[in-house]
């Protein structure tokens, strides 16, 4: 299964007052159906979940016509969507969760202001037409017994489980504390668990048999363990070491570790190291956990490397020896699925850079067959593991990502969603973006995507940075509704006149570690501003952009660099929306639970000057532009108090700055309405500053 959240886009309502004489639709654009989250059936069968404006739809299809069968629908008016689909091995039922958990609790978050907040629900429903849900309760992290007889999921700090089979039972603890039982798979006979547990800065890997009153530790010691796979046999497990923590050292969670793969001999313990990576070879940065590290049969361990700078994935023998490659060198594996044992479907940038492709690879003799197909940017794969179907989202640049199923054999798609078949009809009149090399800078090519009107010139233009950092922009609808909804925004503001371009500054991904982890990067000197300010230089000498009218606008990441461009360049960006940005590097939130910025890109007690002048609080004294600011009060990826501080600042300084504040929101605005609320604000902020 891969699930993507959804995430905050500058997203549709525009007043008709402010509208011009063009009869432009402001809203209907932002309503397209996206595909957020897949989970396979050995049925065959797969359950997905669409987003649609306010509503979230939970549907299944199964062979042999893979006909979608709508199984329940809700609206997230009171700030709870479904927000994750799972189906049984048997493809029987569908597990899902509504809510969204606040800071990993069993709250959730409120942004309907219920006087009564809302908990994260589960819930279970029969794959079949006019199948009513049944509400489990309270939980989140929903998972079914490889019988398909049980679901198991997490309530507080204890893991309880529902017997599927005798609808009559009630849900019941099953082990306490089994929340803390990190990436568990279930061996061969049902009865035990393996799993990896956080020990806070190192980690074992242990086993629990249901009804036994201890944990068995496969492996111990003084350095972390992840990512657990049962071999086909059942009498290996696969998994990954990594360095234990400093206390002196504040670690750069988006940073590159050593890594090595090991595996443990469930009947005598015994350890063997297969794999020792060459130098940082190890990203836990991906948009595919689960394919990290797998096993292709019981011969043949998969997992994913970056020992020369880029994301490959290499066939490790069971017996030991060296790796083999699978994939190329110079571009990297977005994600891949056993498709087959020995068969890995694989979805990566190796045919074009700038876009993703899909390919089959047999393992034992590396050969790759390429796939074909019309999509432009594919994510979020599941696959059968029968060899025949395999499911993923795919994408273009006029239509958001919907499902595919694909019949490997035939390669033919046996379903392929239009978004017609939920009701979507809307064509965007400007034209499709293109990808182009600018220069930063510093120097240095800077890919980007251009977004032009459709009439002449002078435009207004605007310069939008993703967040992240660890993300690729493409030609077209991301996979993700964060960046879906940012790419519709996009050629949105191209149609109502405005030249934009969307910057994959270095620190995203897809274009090596290199690219990935550039020297004076964030707190330390803020190097990827560089190519942000290229960018706006470029736009400012073309002949169809007014030069005096060229802003910026980015949520998250691309809040912060924002801020960067408007205190450090006022003279390029006339003005500028910065959503839930980040405007100090140097300052730990102090709110319990919080994700805390500073500490995740490993800002240490000694680096916080060198952080502080490498953030646009660093450079405020220049910053005259007028700008929006905008977050959720309830953020827990970016403190708000990073934006009421901006606030006060600016306001004693006397810049322009408005500030939105949505209560009870979080950092991916669960509710379409704050969407909504958030680009009328953001249209009428821009309409006003560049449309003079």
């Amino acid at each position: 299964m891969r699930t993507m959240k959804l995430a905050f886009a500058i997203t549709a309502l525009l007043a008709s007052s402010t509208l011009q004489a063009q009869a432009i639709d402001d809203t209907g654009f932002l309503e397209f159906p996206i595909v957020t989250d897949i989970s396979a059936a050995t049925v065959p069968a797969f359950a997905w979940l669409v987003r649609q404006g306010e509503s979230s739809t939970l549907m299944v299809a199964r062979v042999p016509d893979f006909k979608p069968v709508k199984l329940f629908a809700q609206a997230d008016v009171d700030g709870q969507p479904i927000s994750s689909v799972s189906i049984s091995p048997d493809g029987k039922f569908v597990a899902f969760q509504t809510g969204v958990p606040f800071s990993g609790s069993g709250e959730g978050f409120n942004p309907a202001s219920l006087i009564e907040a809302p908990k994260v629900t589960l819930w279970v429903v029969a794959a079949a037409a006019g199948a009513k849900p049944v509400r489990i309760g309270a939980g989140a992290d929903p998972k079914f017994t490889a019988d398909g007889k049980r679901m198991l999921y997490r309530q507080g700090r204890d893991l309880w489980a529902v017997d599927l089979a005798d609808s009559s039972t009630k849900p019941a603890m099953l082990v306490p504390g089994g929340a803390a039982f990190g990436q568990a798979v279930w061996t061969k006979d049902g009865r035990s668990m393996i799993f990896a547990q956080d020990r806070g800065g190192w980690s074992f890997l242990g086993r629990y048999t249901l009804g036994e009153d201890r944990i068995h530790w496969l492996v111990t010691g003084a350095d972390r363990l992840s990512s657990p796979v049962l071999s086909p046999d059942g009498a290996t497990v696969a998994y990954l070491r990594w360095p234990g923590s400093e206390h002196t050292v504040t670690e750069d969670l988006l940073e590159n570790r050593p890594f090595a793969v090991e595996t443990v001999d469930i009947a005598n313990g015994q350890v063997r190291t297969l794999y020792g990576a060459k130098g940082k070879a190890g990203s836990q940065l991906s948009d595919d956990p689960e394919g990290v590290l797998r096993w292709a049969d019981d011969r043949n361990i998969v997992v994913r490397s970056e020992q020369d700078g880029w994301a490959r994935l290499y066939a490790v023998a069971r017996s030991g020896g060296a790796p083999r490659a699978l994939t190329p060198t110079n571009c990297e594996v977005a994600e891949s699925e056993l498709a087959a044992p020995d068969t890995l479907f694989v979805v990566h940038n190796c045919r074009d850079i700038d876009t993703r492709q899909l390919s089959s690879i047999t393992v034992s003799s590396g050969r790759e067959h390429a796939i074909p197909s019309q999509d432009v940017v594919m994510g979020l794969a599941g696959a059968v593991g029968d060899g025949r179907y395999v499911a993923f989202t795919g994408s273009n640049a006029e239509d958001a990502p919907l499902l595919r199923v694909l019949d490997l054999k035939s390669g033919k798609l046996a379903l392929a969603e239009k978004p017609s078949d939920y009701g979507y009809s809307h064509r965007f009149s400007a034209p499709a973006p293109k990808v182009v090399r600018i220069k930063a800078s510093d120097g240095g090519t800077v890919p980007v995507q251009l977004f032009l009107p459709g009439t002449p010139g002078p435009h207004p233009a605007l310069v939008y940075v993703h967040g992240g950092p660890p993300r690729q922009m493409f030609p077209a609808f991301h996979f993700s509704g964060y960046y879906a909804s940012d790419f519709a925004v996009n050629r949105h503001l191209a149609e109502l006149g405005y030249v934009v371009v969307s910057v994959n500054y270095r620190s995203g991904v897809g274009y090596g570690r290199d690219f990935r982890e550039a020297p004076g990067r964030g707190w330390r000197g803020a190097s990827e501003y560089n190519d942000v300010l290229g960018a706006g230089r470029w736009l400012a000498q073309r002949s169809d952009v007014d030069r005096k009218r060229v802003g910026i606008w980015g949520g998250s990441y691309g809040g912060l660099l924002t801020g960067q461009a408007l205190a450090r360049n006022s003279d390029v960006f006339a003005a500028g929306v910065a959503i839930h940005g980040v405007f100090d590097w140097s300052w730990p939130s102090p709110t319990p639970g919080h994700q805390n910025p500073s500490k995740v890109f490993g800002v240490g007690e000694a680096d916080k000057p060198l952080a502080f002048r490498s953030s646009p609080l660093g450079a405020i004294e220049g910053w005259k532009s007028p700008v929006l600011l905008v977050s959720g009060d309830r953020d827990m990826n970016v403190d708000v108090l990073e934006t009421i501080d901006l606030n006060q600042k600016l306001r004693a300084k006397g810049v322009d700055v408005r500030t939105v504040i949505i209560p009870g929101e979080a950092h991916d605005m669960i509710r379409h309405s704050s969407w909504l609320k958030l680009w009328a604000e953001s249209r009428h902020f821009l309409q006003e500053k560049l449309e003079k």
